[in-house]
């Protein structure tokens, strides 16, 4: 399996994210495998972090629980390798990778969405959508957030954009959920994959989302998922 980018625009909550952009000093480069999704590499480049930036062993509500979390110690990802995430009237056209997740222990109250997500060209800047299911593929929109001040992709295998709910969103054990990102119409960004060798649900769309493709077993993008259990 090969890698894929992507973003999104996006409504309201508290978004902390990180970085004060530095541009890649590298040509970024883009293939694509043989179901035609792309990937995209960049070599590291030297950044500064910024005072929004998560770090790791950064505090986080008393009875807080990971729901789902394929980040490797300290939120570190792959920084070279990730699925593109672009617009239509980005350099490598429109692609939306989505990745998939099943609270599997209990029920849970959402508070908290780390993505390692960076910035290529264009606009920076997306919508991150929480999905339902349909039949194994996104469906109906839950809730969606702004997110804003990427880091620049290659940059950092660390800082991660981070997403605070301000409202109540239940988790249903046993049911899957999407996450799926909304770029600008002129940006190109990449979703870093995990270092964990965490595989998953995965679906990819070229339309807008008006069609999925899905596949399993596929390397998911780094991120990880928060809350606090409830009585279900």
């Amino acid at each position: 399996m090969s890698r894929f980018l992507h973003m999104v625009m996006g409504a309201a909550v508290l978004v902390l994210c990180c970085v004060a952009l530095p541009q890649l000093s590298t040509a970024q480069e883009v293939t694509i495998d043989s179901q035609g999704r792309s990937v995209t590499t960049a070599p590291p480049t030297a950044s500064t972090p910024s005072p929004q930036a998560i770090e790791p062993g950064s505090a986080i509500p008393e009875g807080t629980v990971t729901i789902y979390s394929n980040f490797a110690p300290g939120h570190s990802f792959d920084p070279i390798d990730a699925w593109t995430e672009s617009g239509p009237a980005s350099p490598v056209g429109a692609v939306i990778q989505a990745m998939a997740f099943t609270p599997t222990k209990a029920t849970y109250r959402l508070t908290r969405i780390d993505l390692a997500i960076g910035w290529l060209a264009g606009s920076n800047g997306y919508k991150l959508e929480l999905r339902d299911d349909n039949d194994g593929q996104p469906g109906q929109l839950i809730a969606s957030w702004g997110v804003t001040r990427l880091p620049a992709f290659g940059a950092t295998s660390s800082r991660v954009d981070t997403v605070r709910m301000l409202s109540f969103i239940t988790l249903f054990r046993g049911h899957q959920y999407w996450l799926v990102p909304i770029v600008r119409s002129d940006e190109w960004a990449g979703w870093n994959w995990n270092t964990v060798s965490a595989t998953g649900n995965f679906a990819w769309s070229t339309d807008g989302g008006s069609t999925w493709t899905v596949a399993a077993g596929t390397t998911l993008g780094a991120f990880d998922v928060l809350g606090f259990e409830v009585p279900y």
